[in-house]
């Protein structure tokens, strides 16, 4: 007798389970998915895209354009929404064509008037998302009449000695530099400094900070601290006082396998303190949120203080060392602009505006002889985007191969002046 090749009814019992089973889970990831979709993947997707594209100068024309008109409490004239951005365009055009020659031109020097036009309307205008009439009495563009054309002019000096005195010096530099847009990303006040990741994770805590001395050494005397940080202060509030204090006590020596210490290292006879290491994690989180990184762009995994120059194969990252020391390079400007940050025309505020009033959030602002200032910090320039070929430069930076003279139009896409003395 022929025997039947049929499914008894325990196999078919098991085909319907395995087969019921791949739909549930097939159904069941498609719904996740589409509620994680609805939810955050559309954003993220968006986040992703913008993050790889380089800003370009109508980024700021159309956030201006776009802005609903604004009213100033002040004698300026409007300078959101379409008819502030086209007065300001037309009152510019009819004066490089009365001035030919620069008048009261500061820092933009060796320049004519259509070039420093050209600039100022795409990578100024546009770098901050305000049309002319933000800093300019439109009816003279020569005069000095409003503070903030006076702070405009003394962040320019900023730019230049951001790109000459750090940015031109970091290692394996790639021809990026500091302009406008790189903080400000087309917005003229609300230069965050501190990204929700950080504002919303670190634990609300009080530390201690042991700062370190220009030998290296932990100063556990609270009489020989500074003021701010002589007692017990939020982790956050620690985490400001490293990114704008930074200090390098032991210059990086590719000879020394010791060198390249500052203020967040932690390797001691005995140890640092619990205090010491928390404070130490959190500011490593917070650079991390800022890039858009881990742990792995600039550090060895196997050797967390090293900074080899020529890593081993099978190290990740092989640009690791010198992201390290960029890392350092940045927290030493960050600290360097903390202490010039008034001297360079930042206009305090008498009280902290909310960000409905266009402002940053509490914690970018920082009190300075009785006003507030928002000051930036990895965050502004970086905004949580590792973007370029998987080095994070900033967005907004401005790359060498951008600029160029353009021909017999005689305008200059990036001003000399602003190079950092290159």
């Amino acid at each position: 007798m022929q025997s039947s090749t049929r499914p008894n009814d325990r196999q078919t019992a098991i085909f319907v389970s395995v087969a019921v089973g791949i739909i549930v889970a097939v159904v069941t990831t498609a719904t996740f998915y589409w509620v994680y979709d609805l939810a955050l993947g559309r954003e993220r997707v968006a986040a992703a895209t913008l993050a790889k594209a380089v800003w370009s100068p109508s980024d700021g024309t159309k956030a201006i354009s776009a802005a609903a008109p604004n009213v100033p409490t002040d004698a300026r004239q409007p300078w959101l929404g379409v008819s502030a951005w086209t007065a300001g365009v037309q009152a510019g055009q009819t004066w490089v064509t009365n001035n030919p020659n620069p008048v009261n031109v500061q820092v933009l020097t060796g320049m004519s008037s259509a070039q420093i036009w050209a600039y100022m309307q795409q990578y100024v205008a546009g770098g901050l998302g305000v049309s002319c009439q933000y800093c300019h009495d439109i009816n003279n563009f020569s005069l000095d009449t409003f503070p903030q054309k006076v702070a405009a002019r003394n962040m320019m000096y900023l730019a230049n000695d951001l790109n000459a005195n750090f940015i031109l010096k970091l290692p394996n530099w790639r021809g990026n530099y500091v302009q406008c847009a790189t903080c400000h990303n087309s917005k003229p006040n609300n230069m965050e400094a501190f990204g929700p990741q950080f504002a919303g994770s670190v634990p609300p805590i009080k530390v201690t900070v042991d700062p370190l001395d220009a030998a290296g050494v932990p100063i556990t005397d609270p009489a020989k601290k500074p003021v701010a940080i002589q007692g017990k202060v939020k982790l956050q509030e620690a985490v400001l006082y490293y990114i704008y204090n930074y200090q390098v006590w032991k210059p990086y020596d590719a000879a020394d396998p010791a060198s390249g210490r500052g203020s967040l290292a932690l390797e001691y006879k005995g140890g640092r303190t619990q205090d010491q290491v928390t404070n130490n994690q959190n500011v490593m989180n917070y650079m991390g949120w800022s890039l858009g990184v881990g742990c792995n762009y600039c550090h060895n995994s196997r050797n967390f203080p090293a900074y080899e120059t020529a890593p081993v194969s099978n190290v990740t990252n092989q640009l690791y060392a010198y992201n390290k020391r960029k890392a350092q390079q940045m927290l030493l400007m960050t600290s360097w602009i903390q202490a010039n940050w008034v001297t360079y025309g930042a206009i305090g505020k008498d009280a902290i505006p909310t960000p409905l009033e266009g402002g940053a959030s509490k914690l970018s602002y920082h009190l300075i002889d009785g006003k507030y200032y928002v000051e930036p910090g990895c965050f502004t320039c970086h905004q949580g985007f590792n973007n370029i070929d998987g080095i994070s430069v900033p967005r907004a930076a401005m790359n060498q191969v951008s600029f160029k003279d353009l021909g017999d139009a005689g305008q200059v896409v990036f001003p000399q002046a602003l190079r950092g003395g290159q």
